[in-house]
């Protein structure tokens, strides 16, 4: 997302945290008969006045634990951008955030590019438990650092003991019943979803847990519930890597100058035997090879404009150019030689021990193909764990989802997280999905003349043909491989 926008999302981020409206006590009704109130929206803050700011903020109440109703209650907020035509049809789109991302906070990307979708009805923003300023996060041991169990309860047990609340209900299952509380607050009966990453895990989710409220859902760069897609890494990054490679053979710029095949293997071996330490602009870095690793899934492969740079940063490292590439590029590495813990995400690792999908199991790390990727999945497989066996945290999601609403996946054959294959099974219970490919694309597809077809599918609730799917995706050209 970039740094410029309307006005309104730039100011809205601020002026929701001091200009929320509160939830009053009258309003709709749950099918159980208890009253859920209505979410009175109002002014998002003396920053965002005026006629460039359509949004209306609010916030809402929900149980802090969902078996416990009557119990705690904690506070949730909600944006709304009222449909620009002032005639919004019954169904919002409902924007579902990455991991650990809060939708307000994402607001801007569906804002500035579903414009039709926006014309026709409310853009809907609510944000999940555990993120946004209610985030809590502990410092914890790196995965594979060296730290024995002891060191392991003692920070898990000294983290959960200064945290504000308890964070073992913010699972996904939770946040499912807090959009659907939203969801009856803000009086709607059907709504649109559009998730993107994890969000697909949330849209998926929801649709289990409440298909007859939702009319389409839009799901990119995710997948299954039951598809465990960090334990299959090695080979989903090794996937990635090697389309890559192949496009770098037979480019006549990049095929004669580089090996990245190679290069990379040979940065393995070196991490392997020990890490490198760097100097950037004075301060010193220390990069293993988990970091390294995360560093090519995350910061080149993701994406197609970032993958075209791996094979000639990869000969730089070869040569020792670490601090000179990793500066040109701003992934400069914040850790230090002697750090062995770093802070993490409550919520996130909430979910990591509970949903189905994020489980790692590290016997099946090591029984995949041989991979590049595969040590550093065996860590995170170990790290998680053990920290799973020490962090409380109540049932998350799992299994297939059956349903006849339609439903849009699209995946880009180069995710190194989220491949095609991940989703190919809910054929078998979604009669009504649509499968769109897109070729060389990454974690993040729709772009460009995707959009309209995307709106298409939300305004109709029928996909395109797949000739207009084909038809886009065959103007999109990769980017080229700098000389």
């Amino acid at each position: 997302m970039g740094a410029t926008g309307p006005a309104w999302r730039r100011a809205v981020v601020v002026a929701v945290l001091v200009g929320a409206a509160a939830l009053t006590p009258a309003g709709c009704s749950r099918g159980d008969g208890r009253d859920v109130g209505r979410i009175d929206l109002g002014s998002c803050g003396p920053a965002a006045e005026g006629p460039d700011h359509p949004e209306r903020c609010g916030t809402f109440q929900v149980p802090l634990d969902w078996t416990q109703p009557g119990g705690e209650q904690m506070t949730l907020r909600v944006l709304v951008v009222p449909a620009r035509s002032g005639k919004a049809a019954p169904d919002p789109l409902v924007y579902l955030a990455g991991f650990g991302g809060s939708a307000i906070e994402s607001a801007q990307w569906p804002y500035d590019n579903l414009q039709r979708t926006g014309w026709d009805r409310d853009l809907v923003f609510v944000e999940q438990r555990g993120t946004g300023p209610e985030a809590q996060t502990c410092d914890l041991p790196l995965p594979g650092a060296p730290a024995d169990e002891a060191a392991y309860r003692d920070a898990v047990g000294g983290c959960l003991s200064r945290l504000a609340r308890d964070p073992r209900h913010d699972t996904t299952t939770s946040a499912v019943a807090d959009l659907d509380r939203a969801r009856q607050a803000l009086g709607y009966d059907r709504i649109d979803l559009y998730g993107a990453s994890y969000g697909v895990s949330m849209g998926l989710a929801y649709l289990q847990a409440h298909p007859e409220h939702v009319r389409t859902a839009v799901l990119e760069s995710g997948s299954l519930l039951d598809v465990r897609l960090w334990q299959q890494v090695p080979s989903a990054a090794q996937h990635s890597f090697d389309e890559l490679v192949a496009r770098c053979e037979a480019d006549p710029v990049c095929g004669p100058a580089y090996d990245p095949a190679r290069d990379l293997r040979t940065l393995v071996e070196r991490l392997t035997s020990a890490p490198v330490t760097v100097d950037i602009s004075g301060r010193t870095a220390t990069i293993d090879l988990r970091g390294f690793l995360g560093g090519v899934i995350d910061g080149y492969l993701a994406r197609p404009e970032t993958a075209v740079l791996l094979p000639g940063d990869l000969a730089a490292f070869v040569r020792g150019e670490w601090a000179d590439v990793l500066a040109k590029r701003g992934m400069v590495p914040q850790d230090a030689p002697s750090r062995t813990s770093e802070p993490v995400s409550a919520q996130q690792l909430t979910v990591r021990c509970s949903d189905e999908w994020a489980a790692i199991d590290p016997a099946a790390v090591a029984a995949q193909p041989p991979s590049s990727f595969t040590a550093m999945t065996a860590a995170d497989a170990a790290w998680q764990e053990r920290l799973c066996a020490l962090w409380p945290h109540d049932e998350g999601v799992a299994g297939p989802v059956a349903t006849d609403v339609p439903v849009l996946f699209v995946n880009g054959t180069a995710d190194p997280a989220d491949p095609p294959a991940n989703v190919a099974a809910a054929a078998a219970t979604m009669p009504n999905a649509t499968f769109v490919t897109a070729p060389g694309a990454g974690h993040g597809v729709i772009d460009g003349c995707l959009i309209p077809l995307v709106e298409t599918f939300v305004a109709t609730a029928t996909a395109p043909a797949a000739a207009e799917w084909q038809r886009c995706l065959g103007t999109v050209t990769a980017p080229a491989f700098p000389a």
